[in-house]
């Protein structure tokens, strides 16, 4: 097994043909990468559309009560979470028995429908709900298997780098659809429906690139291993690869992933899969105490309030006294700051500090920037006002929380969960642990808004602020860092107490001596990893 984490192997870069990085590999990957776009697009563009006026006009939104308005819109909102929550769910037997690019087209076609019936609505709720979901449904579908095939078509060595690519085009998305929502506002008219039907309409982009390069790029050379037609497999290889079939790094990873297939197809799966895992929870500590672990790192994640506050950005700026042309400005400055973020962890930041440090300086940030925003809305009164000083302090804040964001919960709530968990359960546990966080996600996104109502604008912000001080503490006691550890070490941490797995990481035997090097196989086996597990690896 290798170490966990990685950007580049520089020890498999060193023996990669040339040939093997062309710039066909990297096209193919930057479409597949589009399936995240589904789900950033999804995520960040309802909440701006919902505060335009001529949209407010139509569904009938102005006329409605607080608590009407509350509840209209957290399931405007949320709906598309359910969509999504299935997708994520079915996307893997779906993949294993159709193939990837099945799914991809699913996701694309889903998605499309969806969006054509929130854009062709006339101002009916339950219509625009369907749309949320059946767009919800194909994002989910895209967040599984967009990563999958990128784990599966991409060249060891650069696998961290081309899977990377997923999670930028996630932030993409977001930054995009709040730019459109702020390009609407501007340029076409408020008293037109064109101006909401518009960023709906766009939002089929990612859509449309999946549609067009289903043409053009072909089926993973795993699924097509899988199925048992190994002509196809070295066919679709070598157009991958670009280089002759009888050159040595073709007829090794050739060899390799036709024998890892066969392996494969001997591991536990489906239900068996999760029997087992439960099974083992009873008996085996480590294993125990590893499920629990992903829980609540996905629990901290959802409560640190980064998703809140993309899907209700618009929602938010109001409250601190901005007009309708600035909020939607700066939700999309602050899609820019997430992407950025990202960027920066990805490319220069994780590597080099591991992933604990980044984490209690991220989570710290959060905090900080919590408490002001908690404390600021409690204190201010910007119902009858335009922006104040104090007001612009707490738009720098959410913008600093991004990038917090960006180095804490946002990247760590995947990449850790499958580095932690043994190979044997791992596809498992990412799937229990998947399925919770987007149930989870769903109640605080469809009751965000009653809660702003019930605990006031500040309570939500102090609920947060509250749950990331208890996740700092947490991590500081017991999040290992993972970079430069070995996964067999793994099993060594967790039989510890939960107060000593990051307090006291480092002094277990032998632990000096995993470095962090790619194994044979390329900083993990994604092969091995079932369909979830290889998404959430790979973000």
């Amino acid at each position: 097994m290798g170490a966990a984490g990685g950007w580049v192997s520089k020890d498999a870069l060193a023996t990669t043909p040339k040939e093997v990085l062309r710039f066909r590999i990297w096209i193919t990957v930057l479409w597949a990468s589009c399936c995240g776009g589904l789900h950033g697009v999804n995520t960040a563009n309802i909440s701006g559309i919902m505060s335009m006026k001529p949209f407010k006009e139509d569904f009938g939104t102005a006329d409605m009560t607080t608590d009407q308005v509350t509840n209209w819109s957290g399931w405007a909102v949320s709906s598309m979470l359910l969509g999504q929550l299935v997708g994520v769910l079915i996307s893997g037997p779906v993949g294993e028995r159709w193939g990837r690019k099945a799914c991809i087209w699913i996701a694309a076609t889903s998605y499309l429908i969806g969006a054509i019936l929130m854009a062709a609505n006339f101002g009916s709720l339950p219509e625009l709900i369907v749309g949320r979901v059946l767009s919800g449904l194909g994002s989910g579908f895209g967040m599984t298997i967009g990563a999958i095939y990128i784990a599966e078509v991409a060249p060891k060595a650069v696998r961290g780098a081309m899977s990377t690519l997923y999670n930028v085009n996630i932030m993409c998305g977001v930054a995009g659809s709040y730019w459109i929502n702020y390009w609407a506002l501007l340029h076409l008219p408020s008293s037109s429906p064109w101006q909401w039907r518009t960023p709906m309409i766009l939002q089929v982009i990612p859509a449309i690139c999946l549609f067009a390069g289903l043409l053009v790029f072909p089926e993973t050379p795993r699924y097509l291993a899988m199925c048992g037609r190994l002509e196809d497999t070295k066919t679709a290889l070598l157009n991958l690869r670009g280089i002759p079939e009888d050159h040595p790094y073709f007829v090794e990873e050739y060899e390799e992933l036709v024998t890892k297939v066969y392996a494969d197809q001997e591991a536990e799966r489906g239900m068996k899969a999760f029997k087992t895992l439960f099974e083992l929870c009873g008996t085996d500590e480590s294993i125990r105490k590893r499920l629990i672990f992903v829980m609540i790192i996905q629990t901290l994640f959802i409560f640190s309030g980064g998703n809140s506050i993309t899907y209700y950005a618009p929602t938010i700026l109001k409250s601190m006294g901005l007009n309708s042309e600035q909020i939607l400005l700066f939700t999309a400055i602050y899609g820019c700051v997430k992407v950025i973020s990202v960027l920066l962890y990805a490319v220069f930041l994780s590597d080099r500090f591991g992933r604990r440090p980044l984490l209690l300086i991220g989570a710290t940030l959060n905090l900080c920037c919590l408490i002001y925003l908690s404390a600021f809305l409690g204190l201010a009164d910007t119902a009858n006002s335009g922006p104040t000083v104090a007001s612009w302090f707490a738009i720098v804040a959410i913008c600093i929380f991004a990038v917090g964001y960006g180095f804490g919960w946002a990247p760590v709530f995947s990449l850790t969960t499958s580095e932690i968990c043994p190979t044997r359960s791992r596809g498992a546990i990412v799937t229990v642990a998947f399925g919770y966080q987007n149930v989870l996600n769903f109640l605080i996104s469809r009751f965000f808004p009653n809660m702003t109502v019930t605990m006031h604008a500040w309570g939500p912000f102090a609920l947060f602020a509250a749950f990331t001080a208890v996740g700092v503490v947490w991590v500081w006691l017991a999040f290992p860092e993972c970079k430069g550890r070995s996964m067999e070490t793994m099993d060594q941490l967790f039989v510890r107490k939960w107060w000593q797995v990051g307090r006291l990481q480092g002094k277990e035997k032998g632990l000096g001596e995993a470095m962090m090097v790619a194994d044979e196989e390329g900083e993990k086996d994604p092969e091995k990893m079932g369909p979830v597990a290889n998404h959430v690896e790979k973000i």
